[in-house]
């Protein structure tokens, strides 16, 4: 009767050792496609050569981030243009409404004609330190402006658990290389033109069961 409560025992301790393994631990062999959470956003910043800038948020959609273990091997991110929205502090809603059409316009994002920026991407690849900004992967990658893909590798701060994967990217891109000129011309007063860089700021969340 005691060995059989010895052997009885062994069988559950080695069973509970093995649950604690696989919730604690993150597979390595399946390939996973995730969607992204409802509230991923971006937040983007535009300067003038004075200093002055224009801020907001725009809406992030992506059904094919894919992850093996703890590496992002793909995906695509969707940026919809119609979401986009001016934050800037204390301008009247009149003229974030206006800044906002005017940003939707062939000026800048041609809405009528690409409802969506995307960025593609190709592998996340850990750098093997992390840096100043915390960043410990390289995001390589295209994005997909106005009808023109360009690559554009971005740092980012990712963590992958076993329940959810986190990405959060700052990083600048300069928009004429995309084509968006407007007000980029060398001879505009600083009053008038537009840096051609623009800051932005990823923060992804996807589940992942």
């Amino acid at each position: 009767m005691k060995t059989k409560n010895v052997i009885a025992a062994i069988c559950l301790t080695m069973a509970l050792m093995g649950c604690k393994k696989e919730k604690g631990s993150i597979q390595t062999n399946d390939d996973e496609t995730l969607v992204l959470e409802t509230g991923s956003k971006a937040t983007w910043r535009g300067y003038l050569e004075t200093g002055y800038f224009n801020q907001g948020t725009i809406g992030l959609k992506g059904e094919e981030l894919t992850i093996e273990g703890d590496k992002i091997t793909g995906g695509e991110i969707q940026i919809s243009v119609g979401s986009i929205l001016v934050t800037n502090e204390g301008m009247p809603e009149e003229n974030k409404n206006e800044l906002r059409e005017h940003l939707q316009t062939v000026d800048f994002f041609n809405l009528a004609k690409y409802p969506f920026v995307t960025y593609k991407i190709d592998a996340a690849e850990k750098t093997g330190k992390i840096d100043a900004e915390g960043n410990n992967y390289l995001i390589k990658g295209s994005l997909n402006l106005i009808g023109k893909s360009l690559p554009l590798d971005i740092p980012a701060k990712i963590n992958i658990t076993e329940t959810d994967v986190k990405v959060i990217s700052k990083f600048k891109f300069d928009r004429t290389k995309w084509g968006m000129a407007f007000a980029s011309q060398p001879n505009l007063p600083a009053k008038d033109k537009i840096k051609n860089d623009i800051e932005v700021e990823l923060e992804l969340k996807a589940i992942r069961f």
